[in-house]
């Protein structure tokens, strides 16, 4: 699978108003799936722009989602997990 950038504002506006719930019900579980992990890859901490799409409880516009999403600052590699990297490789058994 190719590595997908990160998107600007319109493209992730565009994204999210694709699932919009009166535009979703004409997806497949698979698309709609597909439009939400585009959306998230597309953001600059995937994670919690996922959490801004399915349990944030503040009731934003679309435009303030996508700001937030923007305004969040990607990860530090470091301070993730190794296990959430699956390209990292694993750690060295420990010396008997």
């Amino acid at each position: 699978m190719a590595k997908m950038g990160k998107l600007n504002k319109q493209q992730l506006l565009d994204l999210l108003d694709s699932i919009t719930p009166s535009k979703a019900d004409a997806l497949s579980e698979a698309e709609f799936d597909g439009v939400v992990a585009a959306f998230c890859a597309g953001c600059p901490d995937p994670v919690r722009a996922r959490w801004l799409l399915f349990e944030c409880l503040d009731p934003l516009t679309d435009e303030e989602l996508v700001d937030r999403a923007l305004a969040m600052a990607a990860p530090n590699p470091a301070d993730l997990p190794a296990s959430g990297c699956p390209d990292s490789p694993s750690p060295a058994p420990a010396a008997p």
